[in-house]
């Protein structure tokens, strides 16, 4: 144990500034300069990667209360304190996001365009998402929610291959709707005195101020999530990313919808609410359906990974709203590996569109050749589609047997658009002079690295504290 680990949190927060600075110096136009950025960024994250495993060596294992915390004063009057902490659960999140950012930066190590940009806008996401999960107060929880929205939409617009207006408009709009919702409401509980985020679902309000108050709420974080009706931005922003690093960023986005409404739900629904409950959960089950038909026949291999991470997103949700607090560990095991596999995902078959539209050839049999490439892809298909290979696989049964108790449809019919997760083409034989390249042995290496802490995970999800 380490005295005084709150200081951990401060250094948490302050390296990813560290490593904007040490990029931001860095000269631009040369071959060298652009290694020199990349070094920068991947150097920040295996930084932070470190003191999240320091910080989980003083976290005590089955608590669910936050365990390390820091507090800054803002202001006196009124009196406004930030708050910073962690728990088991919100460090799962932030590993989880740092290796994803990880593998996003070793799959852009051959893309010379803007990578300072890159790298700086992909620093500053990662530092509002630590301050995002770590907000133990209402203040700052607002701000990073809010503040992480500028660098996802730089890198978006930039470089991100989103050039059409329209789609960039509908992005800022609906964000600022849920940004205007939540503030609304987050206003409304400032009045009751001592709210933190864990005490958020104890707060009494009256009838007509539970209906305002959680509505915005609700509105605020599924804004964030690819569910009926707003599934429709995100896609159209989704699946025209080719960027490997720019495509997991945002579609890490919709985790802070997630969370948020994991954070601010109380056990029991306020009775206001509750009949609304039924009708979202309705609305998840038929979103999943209908994405997952579509992803399945779409020739799109983003719009796949992307029809894929929006069922999981929504299968985490309706956890979330069951009327308990015990699948709050197996949801973050469960994200731990889930995001960490499609982050890999992304940067493999990006390597491979990429070669296949340079070598013109067709969508099937390419990887007939490149067997390194295969067998990685292999394993960690393997493990998306629920094979016991990542802790994600018992924990999602936990919570599948969560919603069987609580709602036996609705669990039914989420096994049944099971069978329709990523579908790659089947093989052909490729022309013999035109095979695609592996990726290149950094990338290798640590893909093989991250299937080990795939696999460790699922064998022990929690060595890291021991």
């Amino acid at each position: 144990m380490i005295e005084n680990a709150e200081i951990l949190l401060s250094v948490l927060m302050g390296v990813p500034l560290l490593g904007i600075f040490f990029a931001a110096i860095s000269k631009e136009n040369s071959e060298s300069a652009g290694r020199n950025v990349l070094s920068v960024g991947i150097l920040t994250v295996v930084s932070n990667l470190v003191i999240l495993a320091l910080i989980g060596k003083n976290l005590i294992n089955g608590s669910d209360s936050f365990q390390i915390m820091k507090k800054f004063e803002w202001l006196s009057t009124p009196k406004i304190e930030f708050l910073f902490a962690v728990d088991t659960f919100s460090l799962l999140l932030i590993a989880a996001v740092h290796i994803a950012v990880l593998l996003g930066l070793f799959g852009v190590l051959n893309n010379t365009y803007r990578q300072k940009t890159l790298v700086i806008l992909a620093l500053l996401f990662l530092e509002m998402m630590i301050g995002y999960l770590l907000a133990g107060d209402l203040f700052s929880f607002y701000i990073f929610f809010e503040a992480m929205l500028l660098p996802l939409f730089l890198l978006v617009g930039i470089l991100g291959d989103v050039h059409r207006q329209d789609i960039l408009y509908r992005f800022f709009l609906y964000n600022l709707l849920g940004a205007s919702l939540l503030f609304m409401a987050l206003c409304i509980l400032f009045n009751h005195q001592h709210v933190t985020i864990q005490t958020i679902g104890t707060v009494v309000l009256s009838r007509n101020l539970q209906m305002i108050v959680w509505g915005a709420i609700f509105i605020a974080f599924l804004s964030r999530i690819p569910i009926w009706p707003f599934h429709y931005w995100i896609s159209s922003v989704n699946v025209n990313i080719s960027n490997p690093l720019v495509f997991i960023i945002a579609n890490i986005l919709p985790l802070t919808g997630v969370y948020g409404l994991i954070r601010f739900f109380p056990l029991t629904a306020p009775e206001i609410i509750a009949p609304y409950l039924l009708a979202l959960q309705i609305i998840s089950i038929i979103t999943m359906v209908v994405i997952a038909l579509i992803g399945f026949s779409h020739r799109d291999v983003q719009y796949k990974i992307f029809s894929y991470m929006t069922v999981f997103y929504i299968l985490y949700l309706l956890g979330a709203l069951l009327p308990t607090d015990k699948l709050l560990s197996n949801i973050g095991f469960s994200v731990f590996s889930w995001l960490i596999i499609v982050a890999a995902i992304e940067v493999i078959v990006s390597h491979i569109e990429k070669e296949r539209q340079q070598l013109g050839l067709s969508e099937r049999g390419i990887l007939r050749e490149a067997k390194t490439t295969s067998f990685v892809l292999s394993f960690f298909v393997l493990a998306a589609v629920g094979l016991p290979l990542s802790s994600m696989f018992l924990n999602n049964m936990f919570i599948f047997a969560g919603l069987l108790t609580y709602n036996l449809k609705t669990a039914m019919f989420i096994l049944l658009q099971h069978l329709f997760y990523l579908k790659y083409s089947d093989n052909e034989i490729a022309e013999k002079n035109n095979v695609i390249n592996d990726v290149s042995s950094p990338i290798i290496i640590v893909l093989g690295a991250t299937i080990l802490l795939i696999i460790t995970s699922f064998i022990n999800p929690l060595w890291y504290m021991e």
